[in-house]
């Protein structure tokens, strides 16, 4: 009995990173890189500069799970050489409470209209800008029932438009003091809000393989950004940091808002 050829199964090449490598990725990987430059010295501006520019490259359910993840491997980077200078009491509280609110914003993001979502963004990024360059601070009370307060809204906003750090970061700069440990307690915070962010993502499943892999192709260009930040810290120069950072990311979020 003659039995005719058999056909092998052909074994397709496995390349799990080949079908992201376009051009929208190579511009998350240099806006991820300038970012972190940036948040190396400055302490804060990893997520307002990635942020709208990458609900533009990709959407915002795709863009923001990919930011956060680049918010914990900067903050983690940062707080390791910072991490006596943290003052953890006041860390414990912002990032713990946040735990109650990063859920809502994680279904906002999910439920709301990707280009109105874009524009709010922008927006949202242009007036924390011109706040911050008006030279405005907070000048209340600062106690628990406040970091409590700051700790939620950030908390909601980090999953909601992927950008929780404004108001801590106003909160921080009331501080006054040595600006290395507002810098500090800044990355302790956003550490602790990036962990609790993903684990978010992951339980309502818009962390998914696609994130985790783009994520993978930015990482080392966000590492060496940081980097090199770090090394360019210096405390007497920390107003210029400020005011470079800010210009930059008003011109980012206005040309966005214009450009759509």
């Amino acid at each position: 009995m003659t039995h005719g050829p058999v056909n092998a199964p052909k074994l397709e090449p496995v390349m799990p990173f080949a079908d992201l490598l376009t051009l929208e990725l190579v511009g998350a990987a240099a806006a991820g890189f300038v970012a972190a430059v940036i948040s190396g010295f400055a302490g804060f501006g990893l997520n307002l500069v990635m942020t709208p520019i990458l609900v533009v490259l990709f959407s915002p359910v795709e863009a923001i799970p990919v930011i956060t993840v680049m918010g914990l491997v900067n903050s983690a980077r940062v707080l390791g050489g910072t991490w006596r200078l943290v003052d953890r009491k006041e860390v414990l509280v912002l990032g713990s409470v946040c735990i109650f609110t990063v859920p809502i914003g994680a279904w906002v993001l999910v439920s709301a209209d990707a280009e109105i979502m874009k524009r709010a963004i922008a927006a949202f990024v242009i007036i924390f800008t011109l706040i911050m360059l008006t030279g405005w601070q907070y000048r209340g009370p600062r106690n628990v029932a406040t970091h409590v307060g700051i700790g939620m809204i950030g908390g909601f906003l980090n999953s909601s438009v992927g950008i929780g750090g404004p108001p801590v970061v106003l909160y921080q700069l009331a501080r006054g003091g040595d600006p290395s440990i507002g810098r500090a307690n800044l990355a302790g915070f956003f550490a602790i809000l990036a962990t609790v962010t993903l684990v978010t993502f992951a339980i309502d499943g818009v962390l998914d393989g696609v994130a985790l892999r783009r994520s993978g192709l930015i990482i080392p260009f966000v590492l060496l950004g940081t980097w090199i930040g770090m090394r360019s810290f210096n405390p007497a120069s920390v107003h210029l940091y400020r005011r470079l950072t800010l210009g930059f990311l008003l011109c980012v979020s206005v040309m966005i808002v214009v450009i759509g």
